[in-house]
């Protein structure tokens, strides 16, 4: 049996609550079908950095002229070092989530989906005319990188750590009121609001 069929056999010993905290929204519940070992928030803070780094090809060889020789130069070291932060930022905040225990929260959906697209419009305009402020490339390129460490460090990781407990054959809410669980986490609302939208 996969750690994923572990994990998803014992969520039918929690309360409705904890199950939507386990399981989380759209994205999260995307990455929580990946084992655990692969969907660790190193991993998923260096996949955000893949994504952005992809998105980064065409603004970079614009940016160059098209000179190849450049661009592919400067794009690879760029991205090198975004992978490289953004998984150190995962691998961080797992660690912060293990010593403070604390539990997913949301994280609004403006950050999570429109922040890199005004990013990316910002970086493209501020790269293309000349007339913009040499920070605002700096603004465009800031939009897009945070949403993911965001994302990791308040609702990834701590969901992550539940998981990893789960599995461990730990239960996760041992000791604390479900009261205050639902409380402090704003994220079951948007889950219901995803599941009354389908």
């Amino acid at each position: 049996m996969s750690s994923i069929e572990k994990w998803r056999d014992r969520l039918e010993e929690f309360p409705i609550e904890h199950k939507l905290l386990i399981e989380g929204g759209n994205l999260s519940a995307r990455f929580s079908k990946l084992p655990l070992s692969i969907s660790h928030p190193v991993f998923i803070g260096a996949f955000y950095g893949f994504l952005l780094s992809l998105i980064l090809l065409l603004p970079f060889a614009y940016e160059s002229n098209w000179d190849m020789n450049i661009w592919i130069i400067n794009w690879s070291l760029y991205s090198l070092l975004l992978l490289l932060m953004l998984s150190l930022l995962g691998g961080l905040s797992s660690q912060i989530v293990k010593l403070t225990k604390r539990m997913p929260i949301t994280v609004p959906r403006i950050i999570i989906y429109l922040s890199p697209f005004l990013g990316l419009v910002i970086l493209t305009f501020s790269i293309g005319m000349s007339n913009f402020p040499s920070w605002s490339k700096d603004i465009g390129l800031l939009l897009m990188i945070f949403p993911g460490p965001v994302y990791v460090h308040l609702s990834w990781a701590p969901r992550w750590r539940l998981l990893e407990l789960i599995e461990q054959n730990l239960n996760p809410f041992e000791g604390l009121e479900k009261q205050n669980i639902v409380d402090e986490d704003h994220e079951l609302n948007e889950i219901v609001d995803d599941f009354s939208e389908e």
